[in-house]
C-alpha cells in the first residue's frame, strides 16, 4: 500500500512538472492572461440558464483552442543569438540584444522570444517577451531588458523563441540559449574630486605597462605609437625608419601607489541601519575605485574584511572591474578584521604612498590600526560612513592621521540617485554625437 502511494505520488509530482512547464513554456505572457480570463468567465457562466457570460467564456476560449491547436504544428529551424553582458550594475536595467532567424517558409514566420522559467529572482525581467518576424534569409532583431535589484552574483535565465500562433497566445517547442552567470557590480556615482597626499616611492624595476609614466629618464626600448601618448615621447629616427609613428619607452621606477581597505565587519546580527551603511560603504569605494582608475595613481592593494586582493589597477596596468569583481560579491565579516589584517597589509607598506580607508565605525582597534600604518611612513584618507553616533570620538585621531571624512548612508544615496537621474537624462543631439 505503502508503494503505492509512493508511485501515486510520483507520478502526481510528475504530472505537476509537465503542467508547470507547459504553462510557463508554451504560453506565453499574454496566453497566460487569456487562460486565467477564460476560467473565470467559465465559473461565472456555469449557470447558463442565469447568465449570459458564458458568451464571453467562448470569446475567450475560442482563439485559445485555435493556438493550442496551432502549436501542434513541428517547429520551424530556428537561429535565435543573444548578446548578453556579463557584468551589470545593481539598479540600472540592461539591454541584451536578441537576434533570429528562420530559413523556412515563404512568408515571415510570428515568433516569440523570451524569457524562459527559472534564474535568480534577483533579476527583475522588464520586459518579458518580444515578438519578432524574420523573413525567410533575413534577421529579425530585438530587445530584453533585465535589471539587478542587488549586488551579486545571479544566474540569468536562458531565453527561448518559438513559433507562435497570429495572436501570440501560445508557442511551439522552443530553442533555447543556455542561461549564464553574471555579476552585478555595486551602484556607484562619479567622485568630481579625490584629495591625495602628494607622494611618491621607489619601485624596483618599477611596472613595465606604466612605463610611459613614469619619472625615471633610463631608455629601455621603443614601440608602436598609441592614442594619448605625448609628442615628446616620438622616437622620429625609428618612426622615419619604419613608417609610422613610433614612440620612447622608459621605465616607472618613481609613482604613486595606493591601497584601497574598506570595513567589513558588522555585528552577528546586524540591523537595517547596519546593513544599509555597508552598502553605501561599498558604493562609496566602488566611486573612489572609479575615479582612481582615471587618475595616475597605481591602486595595488584591495583589503576587502580580512582579505587581501593583488588589484593593481590604473595607469594602463588593469581595469575599474578588478575591484568592482571583488566588490560585486562581498559579505560583511562577523569579526573585526584588523588584527588579521595587519601582518599582510604591513609587509607591503614599504610600496605604497597612501592607503584610502572606508569604515563602518570609530572604535580603539580601528584607530590604533590606522595609526600604525601613519607611523611608516604612509598617508591615510579615512571616510567614515555613519548616521549615529561612533563608538570613540575621532575628533582627536585626526591630527596625526589627516582629515576624517564623516558622510552618511543617506547622503550616499542621494549621491547615487542623483548619477542615475543625470545617466537617465536625454541628452542633445550635438553632445550625443560628441
Amino acid at each position: 500500500m505503502a508503494d503505492g502511494l509512493l508511485t501515486r505520488a510520483m507520478r502526481a509530482s510528475r504530472l505537476a512538472r509537465l503542467m508547470s512547464r507547459l504553462y510557463h513554456d508554451r504560453l506565453t505572457a499574454r496566453g497566460r492572461y487569456v487562460l486565467w480570463l477564460a476560467l473565470v468567465l467559465g465559473f461565472v457562466g456555469l449557470d447558463t440558464l442565469q447568465a449570459y457570460v458564458y458568451v464571453l467564456f467562448a470569446i475567450a476560449a475560442g482563439p485559445l483552442l485555435v493556438a493550442l491547436v496551432l502549436a501542434l504544428r513541428p517547429r520551424p529551424r530556428i537561429t535565435l543569438t543573444v548578446e548578453a553582458p556579463a557584468r551589470l550594475t545593481a539598479g540600472r536595467t540592461a539591454l541584451v540584444h536578441v537576434r533570429t532567424s528562420c530559413g523556412s517558409g515563404r512568408k515571415a514566420v510570428p515568433l516569440v522570444v523570451g524569457w524562459r522559467w527559472g534564474g535568480s529572482s534577483e533579476l527583475r525581467r522588464e520586459t518579458a517577451e518580444i515578438f519578432p518576424a524574420p523573413r525567410p534569409g533575413r534577421d529579425a532583431e530585438g530587445r530584453l531588458f533585465l535589471r539587478p535589484e542587488s549586488r551579486g552574483r545571479f544566474t540569468m535565465p536562458s531565453i527561448g523563441a518559438g513559433r507562435t500562433d497570429p495572436l501570440g497566445l501560445v508557442s511551439t517547442r522552443r530553442v533555447t540559449r543556455p542561461a549564464q552567470v553574471v555579476l552585478a557590480y555595486p551602484r556607484f556615482y562619479g567622485l568630481e574630486t579625490l584629495a591625495l597626499p602628494v607622494g611618491r616611492r621607489y619601485q624596483p624595476g618599477g611596472i613595465p605597462l606604466a612605463s610611459s609614466l613614469g619619472d625615471s629618464t633610463e631608455f629601455v626600448g621603443t614601440r608602436d605609437f598609441r592614442e594619448g601618448d605625448p609628442l615628446r615621447l616620438v622616437h622620429w629616427r625609428s618612426s622615419a625608419r619604419r613608417g609610422r609613428p613610433v614612440v620612447k619607452e622608459h621605465h616607472a621606477e618613481y609613482f604613486s601607489r595606493v591601497a584601497l581597505l574598506l570595513d567589513t565587519y558588522l555585528p552577528p546580527r546586524p540591523r537595517a541601519s547596519d546593513r544599509r551603511g555597508f552598502e553605501a560603504a561599498i558604493s562609496l569605494l566602488a566611486s573612489i575605485a572609479d575615479r582612481m582608475s582615471r587618475s595616475e595613481e597605481v591602486v595595488d592593494v584591495l583589503a576587502a574584511g580580512p582579505d587581501l586582493y593583488e588589484v593593481s589597477a590604473g595607469r594602463s596596468l588593469g581595469y575599474l572591474e578588478n575591484v568592482l569583481d571583488v566588490l560585486a560579491c562581498l559579505q560583511p565579516c562577523g569579526d573585526p578584521p584588523f588584527e588579521v589584517l595587519a601582518p599582510p597589509l604591513l609587509a607591503r607598506l614599504a610600496r605604497l604612498t597612501t592607503i584610502v580607508v572606508v569604515v563602518l565605525d570609530w572604535d580603539e582597534k580601528r584607530e590604533a590600526f590606522l595609526r600604525s600604518v601613519r607611523r611608516m611612513g604612509v598617508a591615510v584618507v579615512t571616510f567614515l560612513v555613519r548616521s549615529g553616533p561612533t563608538a570613540r570620538p575621532f575628533d582627536a585621531a585626526a591630527d596625526e592621521l589627516g582629515a576624517i571624512t564623516r558622510v552618511t548612508p543617506a547622503e550616499i544615496e542621494a549621491r547615487l540617485q542623483a548619477a542615475e537621474a543625470e545617466a537617465m537624462r536625454p541628452r542633445p543631439k550635438a553632445e550625443a554625437s560628441a
